[in-house]
């Protein structure tokens, strides 16, 4: 099996690059022999690599600190004497897509397509702040931008041979844009040698003490890549605005790093809650159990999750949540006053206000009701390791793996690797033109909105793809 990832080892904590991991690993394990290819990362040291790894040509996302854009500059990549698989499985949000559709045209490998992002959020955050909220820039870019890449992604999506999504709503979202290609509704696991360890020391003694705040009030957490599109911002508007007032021992640990850290730490401030919210920065993964059990609520605000991977962990480890329904990986999860409590997000300024303060009064009363976190933290946990346990995603992977090669046969593909060298040059252009062109905007937009400095460099230990 080929796995097509947009990376290859874990320069950060991210949803797609841990389910990368957890495949990887299962696939190994029942015996299968699997590649990971992606772009180069000219920081990874070789025992953070797969065994096997292909590192493609590739450029870095200034925006994103940690990601790498692979491009098809190397002649070897389209080499089809160099490729034997089985299947391909392109977890992936750029156009290394292409290289995947290209296989199954090329030598007939099946391909199973992963979508794991809500591309209109992402492109979003790459636009300065201004240009963010710019209602005729926003219409513009819709028009120009973001129709024409939902449009281009379905197309590449019926190229394949089934996409999976991670939720009913993204099951409806691509279907309405136009894709027929079968497509499954697989959840993200949870790992449970991470996520059931034995309960560690309280991780958040030393940062309230560092705070100077008392020992033991009611804890916030919100966990993620401190990005716009993630909307910590909310969350600590709604904490500012609706719960401090309400309970004035209260802490918010932002718990993550990302392009935002600092917009986000002047905005506590200039809120009056900067010594209230704790910024930990980004911690090793490992940790993340104990982050979850010693937190009293998990908050999570974010409208553009495809599935919310800090979501499923905190459920999983029985964290009472309070979310904003989001028709996707959200609602996907929660389910309102049964594993925890969902408000519709509103809309407009007004419908906004409003529901953030419906936010804050539910967060507070949560905080004054032990037994009811206790009833959503058990129900949580359990309706988690009904739907996310790695066996219950295995068997669904499996399904879809085999769905995959009986479409590939009823498609009835002719390899054109069996084809004269002319019909091959012109397959391999028509799939490296759009990835250059496609992987070469998305560098350049990244020069839009780069992260700053403080945030390029990232000693913090994670586990590796092939551990």
């Amino acid at each position: 099996m080929a796995i097509l990832s947009d990376f290859t080892r874990i320069p950060y904590a991210n949803g797609a690059v841990f389910q990368t991991r957890f495949l990887y690993q299962e696939l190994r394990r029942c015996g299968h022999e699997v590649t990971v290819i992606g772009p180069h990362d000219p920081d990874a040291k070789p025992e953070e690599l797969a065994p096997g790894t292909v590192a493609l040509p590739s450029v870095p996302l200034r925006a994103y600190p940690g990601v790498r854009i692979p491009l098809p500059l190397a002649p070897w990549i389209f080499d089809p004497k160099r490729w034997n698989f089985d299947i391909c499985f392109a977890q992936t949000t750029t156009l290394l897509l292409q290289f995947g559709t290209w296989l199954r045209q090329m030598k007939g490998v099946p391909l199973i397509c992963v979508n794991t992002t809500h591309l209109a959020a992402s492109y979003d955050a790459l636009l300065p702040e201004k240009l963010s909220k710019n209602e005729l820039f926003q219409a513009s870019l819709l028009f120009a931008f973001t129709r024409p890449f939902e449009r281009l992604f379905s197309g590449i999506y019926n190229q394949s041979d089934g996409l999976v999504v991670l939720s009913e709503g993204l099951r409806t979202y691509w279907r309405e844009r136009g894709v027929t290609v079968p497509i499954h509704v697989i959840p993200r696991t949870v790992q449970p040698d991470v996520f059931d360890q034995p309960l560690k020391a309280d991780p958040y003694l030393d940062l309230i003490d560092r705070q100077g705040l008392p020992q033991r009030g009611p804890r916030l957490i919100c966990a993620g890549r401190l990005t716009r599109e993630k909307s910590q911002e909310r969350v600590i508007r709604i904490f500012a605005r609706h719960v401090l007032p309400q309970e004035p021992d209260a802490t918010l640990s932002i718990v993550g790093d990302g392009p935002d850290m600092e917009h986000l730490r002047a905005t506590a401030a200039s809120l009056g809650v900067g010594a209230r919210v704790i910024f930990t920065g980004e911690v090793p993964w490992t940790t993340m159990p104990d982050f979850y059990r010693y937190a009293d609520i998990f908050t999570h605000a974010s409208l553009s999750e495809t599935y919310g991977n800090v979501l499923g962990e905190g459920l999983w480890c029985g964290t009472p949540t309070v979310a904003f329904a989001d028709g996707m990986g959200v609602s996907a999860q929660i389910q309102d006053r049964e594993n925890g409590v969902l408000f519709a997000p509103g809309a407009g300024a007004e419908g906004e206000e409003a529901a953030d303060a419906a936010y804050g009064r539910a967060v507070v009363s949560l905080i004054r009701d032990p037994e009811e976190r206790a009833r959503l933290g058990k129900a949580a946990a359990k309706r988690a390791r009904e739907r996310c346990s790695p066996l219950a995603v295995q068997q669904r992977l499996a399904d879809a793996f085999t769905n995959a090669q009986d479409h590939a046969v009823a498609c009835g593909i002719h390899p054109v690797a069996k084809q004269p060298k002319v019909t091959q040059w012109l397959t391999t252009l028509r799939h490296a033109r759009p990835w250059t062109t496609f992987n070469g905007i998305i560098y350049l937009s990244g020069h839009l909105r780069p992260a700053r400095a403080s945030q390029r460099r990232n000693a913090v230990a994670h586990p590796h793809i092939g551990a």
